[in-house]
Parts: structure tokens; C-alpha cells; sequence
């Protein structure tokens, strides 16, 4: 049996957000980025997000099992057609567990809602500014265009852009 179109999709898409993050965490060495299969526990609850991101002063608390506090950033790929009762549920479960920042990315549509956390642990819908860069609260030294969720540029792209590399025109 063949996986589905949006398995494909879907895996794609979490291996580009650990590329992605994983340039400007490493470039600064500022902790670990974690892809699909970390287990969360924070108190009585596990998470499983697809991509997270553990600052250098949490990562004593990843274990081989499990990481035992909140990532400060976690990205679950979705598909567009999750409802937003799901969504919501899994913004709450986050926010419980006080995790700073929370993506959800729809594979099939290439589209980013990034959530940043407020003082009372509620997430509120960060958009891009006028120039269309999200900037991260839990990776302060990560800024980006949104439209990569959909376009996913290369690793030598990232780095370049970043200013890592340069490359020869």
C-alpha cells in the first residue's frame, strides 16, 4: 500500500521546518531542534507536535523518552481541512502545557497560523508584518518570509538568506 498524497506531503513539509529551523538554531547555537516523534510530557499531558524547538537552558530536560518541560516552540502540520473546533483543541492543549510559540502549517495548502503566547497562557494569531516576515518570540534571531510554508526553499537558500553563506551569482 502507497502513502497518501498529503502523508507525502505531510512529511515533506515537517523535513523542510527542521531544515528551516534547524539554520538559524545551530548558526547561533542556541538549543535543539526536535523533529516528528518527540514526546512531550508536561504534567499530565503528552504532546506530540511534528517539529519543536528546546532552548540550550531547557535541554536538560530531554531524555531518551521524552522531553519533561514545554519546548518554547512547536509546530504541528495539519491538513486545511481540520476543523477549527481540532485546531482550537490542540492551541489549548499547548498554551496549557506553556509553550511560547505554536505553529499550526496546512501541508496541502502551504499556509502558516502562528500563535505567540500571552502573559495569562492564551495564544493569540501572530500575523506577518507589512513586508510579509513572521518574527519568532521563541527564536528571537529567526525571521522569515510566510509565503516558505509554501514555497520551502532549499537549505543553501535559508542559509544564504540568512547571511550563513553567500553563493557566486
Amino acid at each position: 500500500m502507497s502513502p497518501s498524497p498529503y502523508s507525502v506531503l505531510q512529511a515533506k513539509l515537517q523535513a523542510w521546518l527542521v531544515n528551516l529551523l534547524t539554520v538559524v538554531v545551530e548558526a547561533y547555537e542556541l538549543g535543539a531542534v526536535i523533529g516528528k516523534g518527540a514526546r512531550v510530557v508536561v504534567g499530565d499531558d503528552v504532546l506530540m507536535p511534528d517539529v519543536l524547538y528546546v532552548p540550550n537552558s531547557e535541554r536538560r530536560s530531554v531524555k531518551a523518552d521524552a522531553i519533561y518541560s514545554p519546548p518554547a516552540l512547536a509546530v504541528d502540520v495539519l491538513h486545511s481541512g481540520t476543523n477549527e473546533g481540532e485546531r482550537a483543541a490542540l492551541r489549548r492543549r499547548y498554551a496549557a502545557a506553556h509553550v511560547l510559540e505554536y505553529w499550526q502549517i496546512e501541508a496541502d495548502k502551504g499556509r502558516g497560523f502562528c500563535y505567540q503566547a500571552d502573559a495569562n497562557w492564551n495564544y493569540d494569531l501572530i500575523p506577518p508584518d507589512k513586508g510579509g516576515l513572521h518574527y519568532s518570540a521563541a527564536i528571537v534571531q529567526l525571521a522569515f518570509p510566510v509565503e516558505w510554508f509554501h514555497k520551502q526553499p532549499g537549505l543553501l537558500k535559508l542559509m544564504e538568506w540568512w547571511g550563513i553563506v553567500e553563493t557566486e551569482e
